[in-house]
């Protein structure tokens, strides 16, 4: 019997050992258990997770009570079928996944250092097999939701998931072309908690699908014969939170995904990753004085917001660029010997009609929302075309060009017939230059996808041009900032975010240098690719007001995403005073954001305030960037009723002072006879004994007259002339009384000698008028001087 015992111990041993060596372990019931540092992820004999867990702390993080499949197929009608049985091989490191059909799926599964690898290598009777989704993998974590990145995340533990190309999309498609919508990604929340999904598309099978955000109904897509769902790969892992992004850099460098980098260290971890940047209109004449600006600002890119003449081949603007190609190039040498990058603005793959790939001669690629064809010969002379149906003519929600592609020639169309046999109606044969023709009955009649900026898109193949032609620019002339504004325009394709990766991939890897790059679209794949995302238009309202809801609530998506914080970009125009740039300045170093600050020339040059204003963005920008204000600073920062200033006071002396600004309303409203016109409101004076500062904006049709302000029932500050609408008054520290009209120009100002002094503590003060006419609003804003604080600038 001892021998016996002794036998069963060593087996035992033996088995132990195994499963440190081989890293896999199995339970009671045969479930498989893959582990890496301190995660673990469970499936079981019928293919589904049943645990993901921290074995640090022995935590279960799989939901409950829901499927967690590890592959789930979906056929060509869109069902999806899941797996019945798993066959595990742990010699090669194969899962042999069975479904209904006789249909199996071959992944092989690797435990690297970090993270877990699934890729799809085989299969058999896959051939009415559309598509695969990896997961959804449940969990119960629900604090910290990062969707793009694919992450979800408590105080304690994270959960991650990555496509390692982008044949894999991360997401859950809302459309069967494969689009995600934008901020989406791997990861989602739920009712129990989160869970992580990604998905491949068969893209090789001949298809039809509803494209862009489902605008173009059933529309035929052009199969990618490489494309299927073998190769298909994704990464899966846990550990702290503090350990996800050297997780991810390491993963990005391991599996030859793109990896970004600054002065040699990764993008995601660089401390100036959120550096603000200059847009501007430069030509080879004014780029030394514009160059200039920039330095003047602190920044290190000079961005041009309209440097091409067509979007397609991308040539430059000739009257901007006389020289071309090599002026640009010239510039750029001049702007990198001061240490700034040059950037230059696209639409990605919008294409201009007046682009070669429009013109004279149509591409064959150009993007097809569908097809007729002509039910009879077409002369040179006709302008009523005779075809097969109104499917893909009829749309005019999504049709802003009416544009129809029969050969080499564009023709363009008001309407279709509404009764067979149908026609096009009212065409202009022969449309964007290209040739009038005669074609054939049975020729295809080709309805071309297009925009509202008026432009025309490429296929996938064209796509592919396009990004190459985009690469040579900049190989040519050394431009390396750029942002994918317009990336979904990639969605017309039909490929879903396949093709938008696919651009961005192709002009990444095609370029010689590190090429920057933003957009304000988001993809999972593009994840790993991108710098930042900011955004510009529209701009409206005040400079203040302009987006300003979007600009601070996008803020805890980038956080939630391990990517820079970012404010859009701001306007500065002949009117932006010094307030409001400080204004943006401090809510920029609350969140530790970065902006974009678009000044043309001759904005800059009209400006009064422009070098006072380059100044300060120089000193605000280096002091956040160099973590000079403390987390108490940063948080007073976000409050938007407050400003702050910062002023250097030499030897690395700085002070920060700042300002409570108090909002109050005055509108028309019907009294009695004799009874008092004024409002009365209460504020509270914290900080010092000061003078009344205050601005006052009339809102609304209409004009007042005879302002009045009293504070405290003693002192009171008459205001005589008359305001319209759009135009404000305010008063200074100093005393100075300033009227501007609704365009910021100084209509009158004069100096108070004995302006109100506000006191400390309670405070009261009323304004009255006499509405002169219409409706409009008095808006008062009050301007209380707060504590001034020293700053430890690093």
């Amino acid at each position: 019997m001892k021998g016996v015992k002794r036998r069963i111990l060593d087996l035992k041993t033996v088995c132990f050992l195994l499963v440190i060596v081989i890293g896999i372990s199995c339970d009671s019931d045969n479930n498989t258990v893959l582990n890496v540092k301190d995660f673990s992820m469970g499936i079981d004999k019928s293919g589904n997770l049943t645990s993901l867990r921290n074995d640090k702390n022995n935590r279960e993080y799989l939901a409950t009570g829901v499927n967690s499949p590890l592959l789930t197929l979906v056929l060509i009608d869109s069902t999806k079928i899941l797996p019945q049985k798993m066959v595990k091989d742990t010699n090669k490191g194969i899962f042999t996944l069975y479904y209904e059909g006789e249909i199996n799926v071959d992944l092989t599964y690797r435990e690297k250092e970090s993270y877990l690898k699934f890729e799809v290598i085989d299969g058999q009777n896959i051939d009415n097999v559309a598509g695969i989704i990896s997961g959804a993998y449940q969990t119960t974590i629900d604090e910290t939701i990062g969707e793009l990145v694919g992450v979800v995340r408590d105080s304690e533990f994270a959960i991650g998931m990555q496509a390692l190309n982008h044949q894999t999309t991360g997401g859950v498609p809302v459309t069967n072309a494969g689009f995600v919508p934008s901020r989406k990604g791997p990861a989602f929340k739920t009712d129990h908690g989160s869970a992580l999904q990604a998905f491949a598309i068969n893209r090789s099978l001949k298809r039809s699908a509803d494209v862009w955000e489902g605008h173009y109904k059933d529309m035929p897509i052009p199969s990618i014969q490489e494309s299927t769902i073998i190769g298909s790969k994704i990464a899966i892992f846990g550990c702290r939170p503090e350990e996800v992004l050297p997780t991810i850099g390491g993963l990005e460098i391991e599996e030859g995904l793109p990896h970004p980098t600054i002065d040699g260290e990764w993008v995601k971890t660089h401390p100036m990753r959120s550096k603000a940047y200059f847009i501007t209109s430069f030509d080879e004449a004014n780029f030394d004085e514009l160059l200039e600006y920039v330095k003047m600002a602190g920044m290190t890119s000079i961005y041009h917001s309209h440097p091409f003449e067509n979007w397609g081949k991308f040539d430059l603007l000739p009257e901007l660029f006389p020289n071309g190609n090599k002026g640009m190039k010239k510039l750029v040498q001049k702007a990198k010997n001061e240490g700034i990058r040059v950037g230059a603005h696209t639409l990605t793959t919008f294409i201009t009609p007046n682009d070669p790939f429009i013109t004279p001669v149509p591409h064959k690629d150009l993007a097809k929302t569908g097809y007729g064809e002509l039910t009879g010969d077409l002369k040179v002379e006709t302008t009523e075309i005779p075809i097969s149906s109104r499917k893909y003519f009829e749309d005019e929600q999504f049709n802003w060009m009416h544009t129809v592609q029969i050969g080499d020639e564009l023709i363009r169309y008001r309407s279709v017939s509404e009764k067979a046999p149908y026609k096009l109606l009212d065409c202009e044969r022969g449309a964007f230059g290209s040739t009038i023709s005669e074609h054939k009955k049975g020729a295809l009649v080709a309805k071309l996808l297009d925009h509202p900026y008026k432009v025309f898109f490429p296929n996938l193949d064209l796509q592919k041009q396009m990004a190459q032609n985009l690469v040579s620019f900049l190989n040519e002339t050394g431009v390396s900032h750029i942002d994918f504004d317009g990336h979904e325009g990639a969605l017309a394709t039909g490929q879903g975010n396949y093709g938008m990766d696919d651009f961005a991939l192709k002009v990444f890897e095609g370029t010689d240098f590190n090429l920057v790059n933003g957009s304000s679209r988001t993809t999972h794949f593009y994840w790993h690719i991108n710098h930042y995302i900011n955004w510009g238009e529209p701009w409206y309202g005040g400079f203040r007001e302009s987006q300003s809801e979007h600009r601070f609530n996008t803020q805890p998506f980038l956080e939630a995403n391990y990517l820079p914080n970012m404010l859009g970009w701001f306007s500065l125009t002949p009117e932006t005073t010094l307030e409001d740039i400080e204004w943006m300045l401090a809510k920029g170093a609350g969140y530790n954001a970065g902006f974009a600050l678009s000044a043309q020339y001759e904005a800059l040059k009209s400006n009064p305030e422009t070098h006072k204003i380059l100044e300060t963005i120089r000193n605000w920008e280096y002091a956040r960037l160099s973590s000079s204000f403390t987390p108490e600073q940063r948080k007073d920062f976000r409050n938007v009723t407050k400003e702050f200033r910062i002023k250097n006071l030499g030897n690395n002396n700085w002070i920060l002072s700042s300002s409570q600004h108090h909002n109050f309303e005055y509108t028309k409203v019907e009294l009695q006879p004799g009874e008092p016109t004024f409002v009365k409101w209460k504020f509270k004076n914290e900080a010092a004994k000061q003078p009344l500062m205050f601005t006052i904006s009339i809102e609304g049709a209409g004009a007042v007259s005879h302002l009045s302000l009293d504070v405290e029932n003693y002192a009171n500050l008459k205001i005589p002339q008359v305001m319209k609408q759009g135009e404000t008054i305010s008063l200074d520290a100093m005393g100075n009384l300033t009227h501007y009209d609704s365009t910021g120009k100084i209509l009158k100002k004069r100096v108070i000698n004995n302006a109100p002094i506000l006191d400390l503590g309670e405070q009261s003060i009323q304004l009255d008028c006499k509405l002169e006419n219409g409706s409009p609003k008095v808006e008062l804003k009050l301007k209380l001087q707060g504590k001034e604080e020293k700053i430890n600038m690093k």
